[in-house]
């Protein structure tokens, strides 16, 4: 069967050398035609069927060039047009397009894009995979850098859009190799173009396609561009005398004039075939009938951009339902794209708002909706315009995404206009979606944080926000995000504008001049229609309508103030519903303005005042600041001035608790003097059975008795309370004594105050600090969190860790002295250097745990044991004393690293310094901290084996349990017992201390809370002696100075090919029901895969009489050689190795049950190290300790789901 012949066709300006690439591939001089479609001009398409390198026959298509200075450009594309259609009907396909440029041509202008536009509407985004840009002419290159920039250019800002759908660019180097190396891969399948769907599939003429609306935009161009010259030339000749000059005009007029006659020609012949389309799509570039609307540069226009999906006729919807906006569309017949336009302007003004849905043409490489909308904007948008976008978001999909990403969607939008002074800058990001969904505040911390980072290219910088709220229909929603991009384009204008300076705060915006005054108007209907809706209307959304229809109102405009106090009592209803800070800073600054702006007449203003007052109150409860107090005692004196007879009463009530709570913070005799004389007033003014009467009488006895009490608050009897002014002051000094109390209680009970050298308890402190300067100064702050950092900074203090020595001294030798007074041996004089050095870092407190610990008292020490950890992780300062240490070269030799509690005091600091013999800092490091110094942190972790993460981090707690024991196995404490009381506060772990009972059970209790809180079984990774506490346990912490290290082999996924699957899923079935390993009364419950032994073989004795060398066979394992210091008995049976087995283990990232169960598979089929039990009376069990490792290992796949699975009590 003979196949079909690939066919090329070749197009490109003319010059470009088209047919000498013809010429080269083909060898046929003078390209003999094959058939000619049209008879006018000779030889204007070209077929020349040749045989070509892989033995297929391929016809190549020469057309004339798409600017050809003898042909008009109708009469190009009709000749191109008609031999596509009658081929396409035919059933031929073409399998490849190229399109020719001479590299040499270095006029890359207007005719270029044209000639580029209509290239691209014939060929179309589907079938660009075929299309081959080549440049021609490299062999004429004079200089490569050049050619190089030129190469470059093209890519780059003129066939980037085909080169993305996925055309190539090549380059023809005058050869025969060279063009077939580029026609070689165009044989394959055809593909229709564009222009052939348009005119065959869809039925349209060439007037209705694509190229057709290109072809018809161009001629346009040309002739606007033409008459404005012609006029130019007309008005130079006027103004001008000389003859030559006048004559030379003249001769160019003529041109001019010819070249308009054969442009007007062109012009008709396509007008002539015109249908009802032509008159839809004229009309867009044409006068504008009414309902589309003409953009100008008054207008304030909103584009609204988003990918596919994301809603933006839904939302364009939502902002046309208010009667207001007149609408219009232009639709393209062959496609799905249009561009849809809202319209309202603004009365008595030259202003208007025009609302743009722009098609979805930022993804899948959709050319041609981007050209459609680039035809709109370069017809409809000629001048700079005030716009913005309005980008939606689906918040089903991921912002980075690139289908939606945001950026790429902006930049690409950005490339649609004809000037880049043209492109929009500022951007509001609308969230689309269901505000039910899980993922919601994920999807917007994404968004937020994409919007963040997002950049232009071509030095374009996006100004994007994200829209606080989600669009899910509601048209407050909608109106709220548009307005809020058109007050923020407003402002940018008004900015520029001289005269009008910037807002001087953030909740007041500028002075807008008149032309702006409709957008505020327009705002405030807005808001008249959505703030009195209480079903489906979002609180947030009319909040967002309010500020805008306030602030972009003019103050002379009667609803000004009204919109102001409207904004304002929606504010007041979300902070009682949220309790947000932000919107109670913005009630008060709302509510202040609105005050203000009122005349002393307006009716309104003694309610707003009581507003205001009300706002500050619930601030001063919330913060404390003395501010808000001294502008509500301003407030309450003026509501007092302008009080009627009947208020006055109440009036005067509260302005004399407000005095009275400015007296508790700030102890000013005046103003309890003032308190008590309003108070009295108010009590004379109504009769007993008035409300008001009672409330004044109450107020004046708690004035009275903080004049008695010397200002002791007493707490008031629960009562009803009808607004602020009727509650209880805050009471700070409660606030400053509770956080105070709280530091204290988390500090050690005793502290060195170093100014003194004294040693102070708990009361001592806080009898020091309250008569201290800095406690004054608590009441002039004004939240909890700024006491808090001024206390913990008065209470800072340093803990020093240090080898005990001789002569140390004790609570009962310091206690009641100043230790800067005593004398003393080796131990009282390191204690003094210490509080000196600290107090030289600035510090007034000391801590020591030689002298600060009661340690004749059972309850101290067991709270210092198990806050120590705490303690030294709270202080702000460590100060490492090592006496053994002369040089810095012997730091790694001192005993200080081989002493059990130096290591929590090591992890536990969070600020730690060395110091040497001499009280020296250690020589090669002046760092502040020597865990942020990257020379001393190296040599830590040389020293301790730990790494640097924990070093300058650590978390007390039992993650990987056994490398915190590998930690401590190499230190030594002067009491046996201590070496496990010393890693308490590591594992996080709080456990009675019991002095005198044996290492063995102080470890094995900590062993044991270990297990039960975490399960960890590493702990049982261990080979030595085993403890008389628990089987399972060591006698020491020696065995864990080895580091655990069991060799994995890669899984092979295509083993589980043919295996059966039933028994290993019940065995996994069973595994995910085991629980956690325990430990309870003295006895292991330890979940294990259980091997029992069938035969044990003594092989030898060896030199030492107590060890035995033994080959062991247990069930479904391979046999095992191990040296015991017992001798096994001849019963076998009694014997089982077990593999401990803890849930975590079936922790997969696979879904799939088979894909989980076989990796559970491959991780048991790997060695592990086993436990060799002995079966005892009442089914419990006992381990052997081995002298080794028993590293064990199944037989095969199919023998792991044959293993026994039990949880065995072991003691």
């Amino acid at each position: 069967m003979v196949s079909k012949p690939a066919i090329v066709i070749v197009m490109g300006p003319a010059g470009s050398g088209r047919s000498n690439f013809i010429k080269k591939l083909t060898g046929v001089e003078g390209a003999k035609t094959a058939c000619e479609l049209v008879p006018h001009p000779q030889d204007s398409i070209r077929e020349i069927m040749v045989q070509l390198p892989d033995n297929r026959e391929y016809i190549l298509v020469d057309t004339p060039g798409l600017n050809d200075p003898d042909q008009s450009a109708r009469d190009i594309l009709h000749t191109i047009a008609d031999w596509l259609e009658r081929k396409y009907r035919e059933g031929l396909l073409l399998t490849g397009v190229i399109y020719t440029y001479a590299i040499t041509d270095r006029q890359m202008d207007g005719l270029l894009c044209e000639n580029l536009d209509i290239f691209s509407c014939i060929c179309g985004d589907k079938a660009a995979g075929r299309v081959r840009l080549v440049t021609t002419m490299w062999d004429r290159v004079g200089d490569p850098k050049d050619a190089e920039t030129v190469a470059s250019q093209l890519e780059i800002n003129f066939w980037k859009p085909l080169l993305d759908a996925g055309a190539r660019h090549l380059r023809f180097k005058n050869s025969k190799q060279s063009a077939w190396d580029i026609v070689k891969d165009l044989g394959g399948e055809g593909e229709p173009l564009l222009l052939q769907r348009e005119l065959v599939d869809a039925g349209r003429t060439l007037y209705e396609t694509f190229a057709g609306h290109t072809l018809y935009l161009q001629f346009q161009k040309f002739i606007q561009g033409e008459v404005e010259a012609h006029m130019k030339f007309l008005g130079v000749t006027r103004i001008r005398t000389a003859r030559q000059l006048t004559k030379q005009f003249e001769v160019e007029c003529r041109r001019v004039e010819m070249e308009l006659r054969k442009a007007r020609k062109e012009r008709q012949r396509l007008e002539m075939c015109r249908h009802s389309y032509w008159h839809r799509l004229s009309s867009l570039f044409s006068d504008p009938s009414p309902t589309v609307p003409e953009v100008t540069e008054n207008d304030l226009v909103v584009f609204v951009v988003g990918p596919t999906g994301a809603g933006k006729s839904w939302f364009t919807k939502k902002l046309s339902q208010n009667g207001v906006i007149l609408s219009g569309e232009i639709q393209h017949p062959c496609t799905k794209w249009h561009v849809k336009t809202w319209r309202y302007n603004f009365k008595n003004s030259t202003n208007g708002i025009l609302i743009i849905d722009t098609p979805s043409f930022h993804t899948n490489h959709d050319f041609y909706a981007g050209r459609f909308m680039t035809s709109w904007l370069k017809s409809r948008i000629t001048k700079k315009c005030r716009s913005g976008v309005l980008f939606l978001h689906p918040l089903a999909n991921d912002p980075r995404d690139l289908d939606v990403l945001m950026q790429r969607h902006l930049d690409t939008f950005a490339t649609r206009f004809p000037n880049k002074s043209m492109v929009p800058s500022r951007v509001y990001v609308v969230p689309t979606g269901n505000s039910a969904d899980a993922k919601l505040g994920q999807r917007l911390l994404e968004l937020q944080s994409v919007v963040e980072s997002s950049y232009g290219n071509g030095g374009h910088k996006w100004r994007a926000s994200v829209f606080p709220g989600v669009f899910e229909g509601q048209p407050e929603i909608a109106w709220s995000a548009a307005l809020l991009l058109l007050k923020d384009i407003v402002r940018t204008q008004v900015n520029e504008i001289p005269g009008y300076g910037r807002a001087t705060s953030k909740h007041i915006p500028p002075k807008l001049p008149d032309d702006f005054s409709g957008l505020g108007v327009f705002a405030d209907l807005l808001f008249e229609r959505f703030k009195e809706e209480t079903t489906d209307c979002s609180l947030d959304a009319k909040i967002v309508l309010g500020r805008i229809a306030w602030e972009l109102t003019p103050a002379s405009y009667p609803g000004h103030v009204s919109a102001l106090i409207a904004c304002a009592d929606l504010l007041s209803e979300r902070f009682g519903k949220e309790e947000r800070r932000v919107d109670l800073d913005e009630l008060v600054t709302l509510r202040r303005i609105a005050w203000v702006s009122m005349s002393p007449h307006d009716p309104r203003r003694r309610g707003t005042l009581a507003a205001l007052d009300d706002c500050l109150y619930k601030r001063f409860q919330r913060e404390g600041r003395v501010a808000d107090l001294e502008e509500i005692i301003t407030l309450r004196r003026t509501a007092l001035e302008c009080a009627s007879l009947a208020d006055r009463c109440r009036s005067l009530v509260h302005l004399a608790n407000a005095l009275h709570t400015r007296y508790q913070l700030l102890r000013l005799r005046n103003d309890l003097d003032e308190a008590i004389e309003l108070a009295r007033a108010a009590s004379s003014l109504d009769p007993p059975e008035e409300p008001d009467r009672a409330l004044s009488r109450e107020c004046l006895a708690d004035c009275l008795e903080s004049k008695v009490g010397k200002g002791v608050p007493r707490a008031h009897p629960t009562r009803a309370v009808t607004d602020a002014s009727d509650c209880n002051p805050s009471d700070m000094q409660k606030v400053i004594m509770n956080i105070i109390f709280e530091i204290i209680a988390n500090m050690p009970p005793r502290l060195l105050h170093t100014l003194t050298g004294i040693l102070c308890d708990r009361d001592a402190l806080l009898s020091l600090f309250v008569d201290s300067p800095e406690y004054s100064k608590l009441y002039s702050l004004t939240s909890p969190e700024q006491i808090r950092r001024k206390v913990s900074s008065f209470f800072g203090f340093t803990t020093l860790s240090h080898r005990w020595g001789v002569g140390e001294p004790l609570l009962r030798d310091i206690e009641g002295k100043r230790i800067y007074d005593l004398d003393g041996a080796e131990g009282l004089v390191k204690l003094q250097k210490f509080c000196l050095l600290s107090l030289r870092y600035g510090f007034s407190w000391a801590w020591s745990d030689t002298c600060c610990i009661d340690k004749d008292s059972s309850a101290e020490l067991q709270e210092a044991i198990g806050s120590m950890f705490s303690w030294y992780h709270r202080s702000s300062l460590t100060i490492v004393y090592l006496s053994d240490v002369s040089n810095a070269a012997s730091l790694a030799n001192s005993a200080w690293f081989k002493r059990g509690w130096t290591l929590q005091e090591l992890l536990a600091s969070r600020t730690l310094v060395f110091y040497m013999q001499d009280w020296s800092l250690c020589a090669h490091s002046e760092a502040s901290n020597h865990k942020t110094d990257p020379r001393m942190l190296e040599e830590l972790q040389r020293v301790t084996g730990i790494a640097a993460r924990h070093l300058k981090d650590f978390s007390p707690g039992m993650d990987n349990a056994r490398s915190r024991l590998r930690w401590a196995s190499g230190r030594h404490t002067t009491r046996p017992e201590d070496v496990a009381y010393s890693l308490f506060g590591i594992f996080k772990v709080h456990l009675p201390v019991f002095y005198g009972e044996s290492a063995e059970n102080a470890l094995g209790r900590l062993l044991a809370e270990i297990i039960s809180q975490s399960g960890d079984i590493s702990v049982l990774d261990w080979v030595g002696e085993a403890s008389t506490f628990h089987s399972c346990f060591p006698a020491d912490l020696t065995p864990y100075q080895t580091v655990s290290c069991m060799q994995s082999t890669p899984g092979d996924p295509t083993r589980c090919n043919g295996f059966h699957f039933e028994g290993a899923q019940k065995m996994y079935n069973t595994l995910s029901k085991l629980p956690r390993p325990r430990f309870v009364n003295r006895r292991l419950v330890l979940p294990s895969i259980a091997y029992r032994v069938v035969a044990v073989n003594l092989l030898r004795t060896t030199t030492n009489p107590s060890s035995y060398t033994y080959e062991i066979h247990a069930s479904y394992l391979m046999p095992l050689v191990l040296t015991l210091s017992v001798c096994l008995g001849d019963g076998p049976m009694t014997y089982i190795l077990v593999r401990p087995w803890h849930p975590r283990w079936l922790e997969t990232q696979t879904a799939n049950e088979t894909d989980a169960t076989w990796e559970v598979l491959e991780q048991l089929e790997k060695p592990f190290n086993a436990l060799l039990l002995t079966r005892l009376p009442h089914n419990e069990y006992k381990r052997i300790a081995s002298d080794c490792t028993i590293t064990a290992r199944v037989q095969d796949l199919a023998s792991i789901a044959d293993s026994e699975i039990l949880s065995l009590d072991i003691v």
